[in-house]
């Protein structure tokens, strides 16, 4: 499986941070923004392979994901649900060029839909690290329970 990059949109810190913390897996690299538009200003340093937007009234609108550029709109977004936006018309962005748009309630939901999205087979097992120090046999037959 290849590395995957998850863009989290939101302007609110302590909400995107936690959202990031519960995204993470070692095959995916997630960074946060506070608006789209700053996604997508040096798009030729990493590419984007998924977008949770968190549309926040005032703050972030769904106005502002419209005016992103059409070659970045063949990414998925999740649009995950809050307060201010209870619901949203996925049909509005289809219709405006946005192919692959999903809505999610909770932090779960936006996960379940983004493995779905980005580790279809399943994600790797975690790779074992091994002790940067090499024990020596001494002090492992030291450290070995003493029979009484």
């Amino acid at each position: 499986m290849d590395y995957k990059t998850i863009y989290i949109v939101d302007p609110i810190r302590g909400e995107r941070i936690q959202m990031a913390k519960f995204l993470s897996e070692e095959v995916f690299t997630v960074m946060t923004f506070i608006s789209p538009n700053d996604c997508f200003k040096r798009s030729e340093l990493i590419s984007c392979d998924l977008m949770v937007f968190v549309p926040r009234k005032e703050k972030n609108e769904i106005k502002h994901l419209m005016n992103i550029k059409k070659r970045f709109r063949k990414t998925p977004v999740i649009f995950l649900l809050n307060d201010d936006f209870p619901d949203i018309n996925l049909a509005e962005f289809t219709e405006n060029g946005f192919p692959n748009v999903y809505k999610a309630s909770n932090n779960e939901k936006v996960r379940e839909i983004m493995l779905g999205l980005l580790a279809e087979e399943g994600l790797p097992p975690r790779t074992e690290v091994p002790h940067p120090v090499p024990i020596s046999k001494e002090v492992q037959s030291a450290l070995s329970p003493r029979p009484e």
